[in-house]
C-alpha cells in the first residue's frame, strides 16, 4: 500500500527568475564534465550548485563514487546557497498541493509527451516501490551527506505505476492552475500544474494506495531517503509517518503513459585481459552465434540491436573490430540457470552473468572502478578504438513492461541497466524535508 500527500513545495521564483530554462538541470548523476561546467556558468542560481560541487579537475564519476574528494565542503556550501536564495526570494514556497507535469520532448523524427503526478511519497521500513536495480555504496553516502546538510529532496524519484488509463486520464484532465510552461534548450517543453481541492486529493490518494510501484530512476535518492529516515528517527524518537523526513518527492507516472522511454546504458571498460575478444568467442561460440559485424557503425548497431529478434544480442567492440553475440535459444548456460528465472533472457544479464563473469571471469570487484556507462553508441565504439585495452560492450533497450514486470517479483538487474528518457529534471520543485538543524550548518 502506497500513501502519497501533497505538499508544500519550494520554486523559483518567476519574477526574479524569469527564464528556467537557465537554472534547472539533468539529476546529478547525469552530468558529464563538460556540462557541469556549462551549467555552473549559465546562471548563478543554476540548482547545479546544490547538487555538485564545483567544475574541478580531480571530478569523479558520480554515478558510482562519492564527490567527497573533490571538495569536502562543498555540501555546506550547497546548503549555504539553498538558504540564500530562500532568504533573497529566488525559491519561494507554495502552499500544500499536488503537482501534475507534463514533458513534451523530440526523439527520433517524433514528438514524445509524457505527464505524471509530483507528491510526498511515505517511506517504509520494510514496504514501498519495487526496485529493479542494484545501487553504489559511494553516490549514497554522498546524497546521504547532501541530504543532511540542505534537508531537502532537491530532484525527484521517478515511479512507474499501474491502473486503468481512464483512471490516471481523468486525474490529469483536473490537473488545475497551470504553474509554469517554459521550452529548454534541448526543445522539451515543460508544464507543471497543481491542484489542491480536498476530494481531488483524497481520490488521488484513494486511487495511489492500491498501485503498485516501481522506481524507474532514483534508485540511490530513494534508498538515501530511507537512510536519512533511519538516522533521524534514531535521533529524535519521532513517528517518521508525522515527519518531512518520513517521506521522499516522488514523481508517479502510469504505465499507460506513451511517452516512457527506456534507451540502452553501454558499457565501457579498461585494463580488459589480453586477448579478452578470442577468449570470449572461444568461450561463447557453444552457447551463442558469435558473428563479426559488417557495420560497425553505431547508428547500424543501434538499429541492429532494437529489432525483437535480437533482444538476447550483444555487441562487442575492441579497436577496429566488431562482434554480435547472440545467446542461442534454449541453451543452459550455469550461470544464467543460478541466476532468479525473471533475469535470464535479459540481455544484461546475459552480458554481467555469461560474458563478464563465467567467459571472461571478470569479478564485480574488477570492474567496479574500471566500467563507465554511457548512453552514446559512437562515443562508446570511440573510447574502445582510441584506448589500448579498452572494450565496449552495447545493448539494446528494455521496454518499460519488461522493468516493470520484473521488479514486481522483487528481483533486481545489475547497476544502471536501464536510462528512461528524457530525466526528469531537477530544479522543477524541491521539497524540504527537515532536520535536526537549520539547512545550512551541516557540513
Amino acid at each position: 500500500m502506497a500513501f502519497i500527500s501533497p505538499f508544500s513545495g519550494l520554486r523559483y521564483n518567476l519574477e526574479l527568475v524569469p527564464n528556467l530554462a537557465r537554472v534547472i538541470a539533468p539529476p546529478y548523476d547525469k552530468i558529464s564534465t563538460a556540462e557541469r561546467a556549462a551549467l555552473w556558468e549559465r546562471d548563478p542560481y543554476n540548482v547545479v550548485r546544490l547538487i555538485l560541487p564545483p567544475p574541478s579537475s580531480v571530478e569523479t564519476d558520480v554515478a558510482t563514487q562519492s564527490t567527497a574528494g573533490e571538495s569536502p565542503g562543498w555540501y555546506g556550501q550547497a546548503a549555504g546557497w539553498y538558504r540564500d536564495w530562500i532568504r533573497q526570494g529566488i525559491l519561494r514556497a507554495d502552499p500544500p498541493r499536488f503537482y501534475v507535469y507534463r514533458q513534451t520532448f523530440p526523439y527520433q523524427g517524433r514528438t514524445w509527451t509524457r505527464t505524471g503526478l509530483f507528491g510526498a511519497l511515505r517511506l517504509e521500513d520494510n514496504a514501498g516501490p519495487h526496485a529493479h536495480e542494484y545501487t553504489f555504496d559511494g553516490p549514497k553516502a554522498d546524497r546521504l551527506r547532501l541530504l543532511g546538510a540542505t534537508q531537502a529532496n532537491l530532484s525527484p524519484i521517478f515511479l512507474l505505476a499501474d491502473g486503468e488509463p481512464a483512471q490516471w486520464d481523468d486525474i490529469f484532465s483536473r490537473s488545475g492552475t497551470l504553474l509554469l510552461r517554459f521550452e529548454d534548450f534541448e526543445g522539451q517543453v515543460h508544464e507543471l500544474y497543481a491542484f489542491d481541492s480536498p476530494p481531488l486529493v483524497k481520490a488521488v490518494q484513494d486511487f495511489i494506495q492500491d498501485r503498485t510501484l516501481v522506481i524507474a530512476d532514483g534508485h540511490h535518492r530513494y534508498e538515501t531517503a530511507l537512510n536519512y529516515r533511519r538516522m533521524m528517527r534514531e535521533a529524535t524518537g519521532r513517528d517518521p509517518s508525522r515527519e518531512p523526513w518520513g517521506s521522499v518527492l516522488a514523481l508517479i507516472v502510469p504505465m499507460a503513459s506513451p511517452g516512457l522511454l527506456v534507451l540502452p546504458t553501454h558499457r565501457v571498460i579498461r585494463d580488459m585481459p589480453e586477448r579478452w575478444l578470442e577468449r570470449l568467442q572461444e568461450k561463447a561460440a557453444s552457447s551463442c552465434d558469435v558473428t563479426p559485424l559488417a557495420d560497425g557503425r553505431g547508428a547500424a548497431i543501434r538499429e541492429l540491436l532494437g529489432r525483437p529478434e535480437h533482444r538476447r544480442t550483444i555487441v562487442a567492440a575492441g579497436g577496429e573490430t566488431a562482434w554480435q553475440i547472440t545467446l542461442k535459444p534454449e541453451v543452459s548456460v550455469p550461470s544464467l540457470q543460478a541466476t532468479p528465472a525473471p533475469l535470464r533472457d535479459l540481455n544484461i544479464t546475459i552480458l554481467h552473468q555469461f560474458l563478464l563473469g563465467e567467459c571472461l571471469g571478470l569479478t564485480p570487484e574488477f570492474l567496479q572502478n574500471r566500467i563507465r556507462y554511457l548512453r552514446e553508441e559512437e562515443e562508446a565504439l570511440a573510447l574502445a578504438r582510441r584506448e589500448p585495452g579498452t572494450a565496449a560492450f552495447l545493448l539494446g533497450g528494455l521496454s518499460p513492461r519488461t522493468v516493470f514486470d520484473v521488479s514486481r517479483q522483487n528481483v533486481r538487474m545489475p547497476q544502471k541497466s536501464t536510462d528512461f528518457y528524457p530525466k526528469i529534471p531537477t530544479g522543477l520543485v524541491i521539497r524540504p524535508a527537515g532536520g535536526l538543524e537549520p539547512a545550512g550548518t551541516a557540513d
